[in-house]
C-alpha cells in the first residue's frame, strides 16, 4: 500500500509539473491563441477541469479511479475559486480553494471532519498561483513537436501539437526526473499530443494526452493520462470571499500548498 500512495503522490507531482511547463504557440496559431486569452482576461469564466488515469496494472488502476475527476474552476478578475471533491479508501475528500484580495481561504472536508484555514499571499506567491491555474496556454514549446496543425471545422479552429520528438521527450523527462528529486523513484514519456479548440475567438476546450511509464521499488506501471479542459463564459459567478472568512484559522502559505 505504501508503494501504491507513493506512485500516487508522484502522480500528482507529474501532473502539476506538465500542466505548468508551458511555451508559447508558434507560427500561423499565435495570433488565434493571443486574441483567444485577451478574451479571458477581459471577463470572468469557468474552467472545469477533466481528468482521466488509466494503467495496466490493476491494483494501481483501482487506486487511480479516485482521481479521475473533475475540477471546476471559476476565474474573476484578480480572483479564484476552485473546488476537488474525490473517494479514496471509503473515505470522501473534499477541498474548496478560494483566493480574493491575495488571500487564499483553503477548506478542506475529510470524512466530516472539517478543517478551515486562510494564508495571506505575496505579490510572488500569488503571481505563482494564479500561473499554475492558468490552462490557458500551450504545454512546452510546439518546436518539440513533428506536427502544428491549425484547422478550422464547422466554424472551430482546432490547433494540435502531435508526434513529439526524441529532443522533446529528453526536455520533459529531464524536467520530470529532476521535480522527483530524491524520491526513489523513475518516471518516463513514450508520447504526449495536446490540441486547443477556439470558437468564435475563444478557447472552447483543451486536450492534453500523455503516455509514460513510473518505476518504483520494482514495481512498472505503464500509463495514459489525458487532461480535458472545458471553457464556459456565461452565467458564471462573481468569486468572494466566505461569508464566515474571520472564523479562518490563518496559516502560513506553505502550509496550505505545501
Amino acid at each position: 500500500m505504501k508503494k501504491i500512495l507513493t506512485l500516487v503522490m508522484i502522480i500528482t507531482l507529474m501532473c502539476g509539473l506538465l500542466v505548468s511547463c508551458i511555451g508559447d504557440i508558434l507560427n500561423s496559431a499565435e495570433s488565434l491563441i493571443t486574441k483567444a486569452s485577451e478574451t479571458l482576461k477581459s471577463a470572468p469564466y469557468k474552467v472545469t477541469m477533466k481528468m482521466n488515469f488509466e494503467c495496466d496494472n490493476e491494483e494501481v488502476n483501482d487506486i487511480l479511479s479516485a482521481m479521475n475527476m473533475e475540477i471546476p474552476v471559476t476565474i474573476d478578475g484578480e480572483n479564484i475559486l476552485m473546488v476537488m471533491t474525490m473517494e479514496m479508501m471509503g473515505e470522501s475528500i473534499s477541498t474548496t480553494a478560494t483566493v480574493v484580495d491575495k488571500i487564499m481561504y483553503y477548506d478542506i472536508n475529510v470524512g466530516g471532519q472539517i478543517m478551515k484555514i486562510k494564508a495571506p499571499l505575496t505579490d510572488e506567491q500569488y503571481k505563482d498561483f494564479m500561473e499554475e491555474q492558468n490552462t490557458a496556454n500551450m504545454m512546452v514549446n510546439p518546436e518539440d513537436f513533428a506536427t502544428l496543425t491549425v484547422k478550422k471545422i464547422d466554424g472551430k479552429h482546432h490547433i494540435a501539437c502531435g508526434e513529439i520528438t526524441e529532443d522533446g521527450l529528453e526536455k520533459i523527462n529531464d524536467m520530470v526526473a529532476d521535480s522527483l528529486g530524491s524520491l526513489d523513484a523513475d518516471a518516463e514519456f513514450s508520447n504526449i499530443s495536446y490540441e486547443i479548440i477556439l470558437k468564435d475567438g475563444k478557447y472552447e476546450s483543451m486536450i492534453l494526452n500523455c503516455d509514460y511509464a513510473i518505476i518504483i521499488e520494482g514495481l512498472t506501471c505503464n500509463m495514459n493520462f489525458e487532461i480535458i479542459a472545458e471553457y464556459t463564459y456565461d452565467n458564471v459567478g462573481k468569486v468572494v470571499a466566505p461569508s464566515d472568512a474571520e472564523s479562518y484559522m490563518e496559516v502560513g502559505y506553505d502550509d496550505i500548498i505545501g
